[in-house]
């Protein structure tokens, strides 16, 4: 086992453990609003990011002055760790954790400008950081619930079970048993607790569901790595350091799906922002308003007027059965219907058709795209018919808002 394939193990599982931690900045600070919760989040990742690219600079550039950085913000590990489950418990930890941690962080600061070649300075860190994580664990474990909501309660234990897989990789950053473990393995765990905090409301929200996700991705890194092993015939350790480098860009891929998911649930609420700000004076301003500020942009409006050349009475019954009309629907009508419906579509090159009031008829023919349109998307449509619907009748009975 050569130094250069324990330079490259490492730095490939820092390097995405420190592209997992940008991610899962990003997504957080793109939500909506930026609470408590959210703001303690990002500052514990940042710190956490710094200490992945500092000592990433320190293995690859051989200079004293980033390895004395990563040991000066790894001490602020702790607190910030801390300062993240006082957020999810939404109560204060025990002021002597809280001094623990602040005292513990300066202590290590100073003792970060120790050289390097003495030993002991780390090994302190080392138990400082454990004993810390070791009694947040604890606090999440045994800490009082009440008053929290059901999903407040499952994003602590998967705080907690993050946390549970960070302190057994720990150790290995620190070179205790190296001989055991040949690579920095804490990467893989800071990498898992980044996924975990990007998509508290995804289908991987239960900590049964993450683990057994995990599961998955780690055996299979096994399976890679033993078997690159046995084709290159190397040893034992070879096969523990691309396991992990495997597991890592498995855990990453299932991280950057997370916030792709995340991006896209951000945009989903387009057009139901839309309906909130929407201009309710009478049904014209209502559509024009709702398509102006969503993907209905672009969107016909349809009067009598622009309904001359069909047949208002059959286009009305047919579409009181289907307010939302989309193509793939034109083989529920008869013949007659059907045509002049298909003609609506390839005048106005529309996806769909939505009833805006009845009486008198009022129609918008709109075009969605057909890639990654979903079910959601057809029920945000019905939602802006009825609530059009709602608005011409108003309108109708006591006129114009």
């Amino acid at each position: 086992m050569t130094a250069l394939h324990s330079l490259l193990a490492d730095s490939v599982v820092s390097g995405a453990a420190l592209a997992g931690t940008l991610a899962a900045i990003v997504v957080i600070r793109s939500r909506a609003s930026m609470d408590g919760l959210s703001n303690r989040f990002v500052y514990a990742l940042i710190v956490v990011a710094l200490v992945l690219a500092m000592r990433l600079l320190s293995w690859n550039l051989h200079q004293g002055i980033f390895e004395t950085l990563t040991r000066l913000f790894a001490a602020w590990i702790p607190l910030a760790a801390l300062t993240v489950l006082e957020g999810l418990q939404r109560r204060h930890a025990p002021p002597l954790l809280k001094y623990a941690a602040l005292v513990g962080g300066v202590i290590f600061s100073v003792l970060a400008f120790i050289s390097g070649d003495l030993g002991f300075p780390l090994y302190f860190l080392l138990a400082f950081q454990l004993a810390g994580f070791a009694a947040i664990y604890l606090l999440a474990l045994f800490g009082n619930n009440d008053g929290m909501t059901a999903q407040e309660i499952r994003v602590v234990a998967r705080f907690r079970f993050a946390l549970a897989v960070l302190v057994l990789f720990l150790a290995s950053d620190y070179g205790v048993f190296e001989q055991f473990i040949p690579i920095r393995a804490s990467g893989i765990a800071i990498l898992f607790l980044c996924w975990m905090a990007i998509g508290p409301n995804s289908a991987t929200a239960g900590r049964q569901e993450a683990g057994f996700a995990f599961g998955v991705t780690a055996l299979l890194a096994i399976v890679v790595g033993v078997a690159a092993t046995i084709m290159s015939q190397m040893d034992w350790a070879f096969a523990v350091q691309v396991s992990a480098m495997t597991l890592c860009t498995g855990i990453l891929a299932l991280a950057l799906n997370e916030a792709m998911r995340a991006f896209a649930e951000s945009r989903r609420d387009d057009v139901l922002k839309a309906l909130v700000a929407a201009d309710t004076k009478d049904v014209r301003s209502f559509m024009i308003s709702v398509a102006d500020a969503s993907p209905l942009q672009g969107s016909t409006l349809l009067d009598e007027a622009g309904l001359a050349d069909f047949d208002a009475a059959t286009l009305r019954e047919a579409l009181v059965q289907r307010p939302v009309l989309s193509r793939r629907d034109l083989s529920l009508f008869a013949d007659d219907v059907s045509q002049q419906l298909d003609s609506l579509f390839i005048t106005y090159d529309a996806t769909h058709l939505i009833v805006l009031s009845t009486w008198p008829l009022i129609l918008v023919a709109t075009t969605l795209p057909s890639v990654g349109r979903n079910s959601a998307m057809e029920t945000e449509l019905a939602l802006v018919q009825r609530m059009a619907m709602l608005v011409s009748t108003r309108e109708a009975n006591i006129g114009p808002a």
